[in-house]
């Protein structure tokens, strides 16, 4: 609620008068026009403007929405501030701030839902009635000669005193007179704005034209109404018309003042009337970045949203309108800096060797389905086709047998399963596992020609051995470090040797039962430095790096792998 009350704000900040303007004509695209031209405040006149309830409490909603604080003079509603006239005594002016107040700082009743909606986001009941104290201003004016006189007085009581010359000199016996001030009211105005300043509060003023309301700012007024949109609108008006009979002037070099409008460039947001004013902005977009927050045209980087918009511009142009905001413009590097840095030169690419082809080996062949007569097999040894479960007992008679399985692969897709053989589908595991085979055999297949048996035994010595490992790599400048994926690496007995274009390789695991040993001569793409080539075993893998003899870049790791004839700055998978 604070924060929409520009008002406030501008005095908070004391940087500069806060400026506005007068409505007397009714209509909230009158109120829309006038909030635009860039001011602080709208005084909505319900005095001696031609507004009567209603359509003040179009206006109000209408200036709030382009974030400009409503007043409103003689108000019956709602808005952020009001300016009561004709003040005279203290005693009035203390029953005006009761009046305005919430208990216990006044006794206004509370209740009205009608006022929430003039915020965005709108407020809660409890929210508008902790806040509304603090955010809404009381104001008098000062324009007759008894508030004149208490005006010491009265000034502690309020958040603005207001100045309205025409009738504050009716009532002194010094009125304005063809636009010429008499100097006992010069010393009443000087008097108000001395009485708000040693009571800390702030003083405003009603002006005619923008050099009268100049003149105020530089006496330091805090408040000024510029203009009101009855005579502005009739002068300009008139001074157009003018100017097409050719009866009169334009004005700053031949043209009117332009309407206002606002730059919609980043960190900006002005509203401005002088297209040749400069705008400081941020051209690049907004980055936020593992809680960090910026811009990407600059470097300062903060964490709190606060201070990111707090950020200072670093781009300065002309304002615009428009959606994209200019294009950096690059600046040309000095030809003679180029010249002298010393850059060192890359190391020599070596040259492209033709994608070589490599016919596919053939599978090899498929393992016998019928089991060989000359081998033992084992007792309760489960028949090795999908899904039959049938188990060998020792001395069985195997003439009558029948093997019920799927000859398919299994197939999980999208939550159903089953196998590629057949077309039945199941949703649970404890079914897929139950689906009975669609293919018929005379026999089981238990131990086939027995060549798995032997591979799974391993070598002698009780180790099984590796014919492969994953492994990847990926390069620098200067190096490739290659990772071969093996689990339980026995560190104190692995083996790494370096040559200067080959790795050879041993190792062995700590796997219980069967422990594994894996064994290579892994040929090289390009010449490594031996002496500054280095390894560690890890958990689940050996890390090797490679150090390059001559820095040329490998597009692959082994010297037999086929060549694509693409230059990799990166490593890829597959099998050592």
């Amino acid at each position: 609620m604070l924060k929409s009350n520009r008002l406030k704000q501008v005095f908070d900040e004391a940087k500069r008068p806060a400026m506005g303007f007068w409505q007397m004509l009714p209509g909230a695209n009158v109120s829309r026009v006038l909030a635009r031209a860039g001011v602080d405040w709208v005084m909505v006149d319900c005095e001696h403007g031609n507004i009567d309830d209603a359509a003040m409490h179009e206006a109000v909603p209408a200036i709030a929405a382009l974030g400009v604080s409503p007043l409103v003079r003689l108000p019956d509603g709602q808005p952020w501030m009001i300016l009561v006239p004709l003040i005279r005594t203290v005693e009035e002016v203390k029953s005006l701030v009761a009046s305005a107040k919430f208990p216990p700082q006044g006794k206004r009743g509370f209740g009205s839902p009608f006022v929430l909606q003039n915020f965005d986001p709108a407020l809660t009941l409890t929210d508008y009635l902790q806040q509304a104290n603090d955010s809404l201003l009381t104001m008098v004016q000062i324009e007759t000669r008894e508030a004149l006189e208490a005006v010491e007085e009265i000034a502690p009581l309020v958040d603005v005193v207001f100045i309205g010359p025409f009738d504050l000199g009716n009532n002194i016996g010094h009125p304005i007179m063809d636009g010429k001030m008499d100097p006992e009211l010069d010393e009443a105005i000087a008097r108000t704005l001395r009485a708000a300043v040693a009571a800390g509060k702030k003083c405003g003023i009603y002006c005619t034209s923008g050099e009268q309301a100049k003149k105020y700012a530089d006496q330091g007024f805090h408040m000024i109404s510029v203009a009101t949109d009855y005579s502005t609108l009739g002068a300009a008006m008139a001074d157009t018309l003018a100017i097409a009979r050719g009866e009169g002037e334009t004005r700053k070099g031949g043209r009117h003042p332009a309407m206002a409008q606002k730059c919609v460039h980043q960190s900006c947001g002005k509203t401005y009337t002088d297209p040749d004013e400069v705008c400081r902005y941020h051209p690049g977009p907004p980055i936020f970045h593992e809680g960090q927050k910026g811009w990407k045209c600059c470097k300062p980087r903060v964490l709190t949203f606060d201070e990111f918009l707090a950020i200072e511009p670093c781009t300065e142009g002309k304002h615009s309108t428009t959606d994209l905001p200019p294009k950096v413009e690059k600046k040309e590097a000095n030809p003679a800096l180029l010249e002298s840095a010393n850059l060192p030169k890359p190391p020599p690419r070596a040259p492209v060797v033709a994608p070589q082809h490599i016919p596919t080996p053939p599978p090899p062949p498929p393992d016998s389905e019928d089991d060989d007569e000359t081998i033992e097999i084992p007792d309760d040894r489960v028949c090795r086709r999908k899904a039959c479960g049938a188990t060998y007992k020792k001395g069985s008679d195997r003439k009558d047998e029948s093997c019920v399985y799927h000859p398919g692969v299994p197939i999980f897709h999208e939550g159903s399963k089953g196998y590629s053989c057949c077309k039945r589908r199941v949703l649970e595991f404890d079914q897929f596992m139950k689906i009975e085979g669609c293919k018929t055999k005379t026999r089981h297949l238990f131990v086939g020609s027995g060549k798995k048996d032997e591979a799974d035994k391993g070598t002698a010595g009780g180790e099984e051995l590796l014919e492969t490992v994953r492994h990847d790599f990926y390069q620098t400048p200067a190096a490739v470090i290659v990772s071969f994926f093996l689990k339980k690496i026995e560190k104190e007995a692995a083996k790494v040797e370096f040559r200067e274009r080959e790795l050879d390789l041993n190792l062995p695991t700590t796997d219980s039962p069967v422990p594994k040993r894996y064994k290579a001569q892994v040929p090289l793409y390009g010449a490594i430095d031996t002496a500054k080539s280095t390894f560690k075993i890890l958990g689940t893998k050996l890390e090797v790096s490679l150090a390059k003899a001559d820095g040329s870049s490998w597009p692959v790791l082994r010297s037999d792998d086929r060549l694509t004839g693409e230059i990799l700055q990166i490593g890829r998978a597959g099998r050592a």
